[in-house]
């Protein structure tokens, strides 16, 4: 009985101190959680004062994508002094350069590479260029269908408006330019081109233009796209074989080793399905006027 009894209490020990072992060793990974939650909350964002993204005047000021992209991230919205106010892109970069700061999303290039790491994953999916026209155009809506071309459309004669000095992405620009001399190309001068374009489309100058649907929500929400009278068309957005499908935008954070760690601590979380599935409905909102109106004014 009292080899027994000794057996017992020697295993109890034994099983005493794996316990103790297994507390030890799981200690570091059971706070990781915690402790990257809090990393993240600790992140000073900036605004981007590009719309959608960021929007700084006008109605919707304040209403960008950057702050549904922030509170996806954070599971909360941001706390006091955590958002900074809006800048364009120049000065943007200057202040990344000038701390530790990371903006909810920006279009990723080699050039901006240079400057910010950018997580792997988007933070918002957006639609790119589609075809803008009137619905009362009947002949150029007769040619829109699931596999309509704008080289096509070009070659039939149909006039496109563009802005002068931007670009629409590569092949959609050499499209573009191979047609300048038929007539059926007009350019406007100002790089704020969409409303004076849509103002042509209305006046018949031009039969579409280029715009992402986003930027139409933009400006009819702003109230910059006013009709004249009563006859104003409905403008409808179409996407087009040669545009690609979609425009990714990423958290950029400054380019040394406080930007790299959070990076990978952002890009973590943006492989939850929670997260996902709250930056598309976030993202969704601008995808028309009506889910604007719903989500975005009071």
């Amino acid at each position: 009985m009292l080899e027994f009894g000794w057996r017992k209490k020697e295993k109890s020990y034994t099983a005493l101190i794996w316990l103790m072992f297994l507390s030890v060793l799981a200690g570091p990974f059971a706070t990781a959680p915690v402790q990257a939650q809090e990393a993240v909350s600790n992140i000073h964002w900036l605004k981007a004062d590009v719309p959608p993204i960021g929007i700084s005047s006008g109605p919707l000021a304040g209403k960008g994508v950057h702050g549904g992209i922030v509170k996806a991230l954070l599971g909360h919205e941001a706390g006091p002094g955590m958002v900074e106010g809006h800048a364009n892109i120049a000065r943007l970069f200057s202040l990344i350069k000038s701390g530790n700061y990371c903006v909810p999303g920006l279009i990723k290039t080699s050039e901006r590479e240079e400057f910010v790491y950018f997580t792997d994953h988007p933070t918002a999916v957006l639609d790119t260029s589609h075809l803008v026209y009137a619905a009362s155009n009947k002949k150029l809506r007769d040619k829109i269908d699931e596999n309509v071309s704008l080289r096509q459309l070009l070659g039939d004669g149909f006039v496109v408006g563009v802005g002068a000095g931007i670009s629409y992405g590569d092949g959609i620009d050499e499209i573009i330019q191979s047609y300048e001399g038929e007539s059926v190309v007009i350019r406007h001068p100002t790089p704020n081109f969409i409303e004076p374009i849509l103002s042509m489309i209305e006046m018949e100058r031009v039969d579409f233009s280029l715009a992402p649907p986003w930027a139409i929500t933009w400006l009819l929400l702003n109230e910059k796209l006013k009709p004249r009278d009563a006859k104003m068309p409905k403008v409808i957005t179409h996407p087009f074989r040669e545009a690609s499908t979609k425009t990714n935008y990423h958290v950029a954070c400054t380019k040394n080793d406080w930007g790299r760690q959070a990076v990978a601590l952002l890009d973590e979380k943006l492989t939850r399905a929670d997260v996902q599935q709250a930056l598309d409905r976030n993202a969704r909102v601008w995808m028309s006027v009506k889910n604007a109106q719903e989500h975005l004014l009071d």
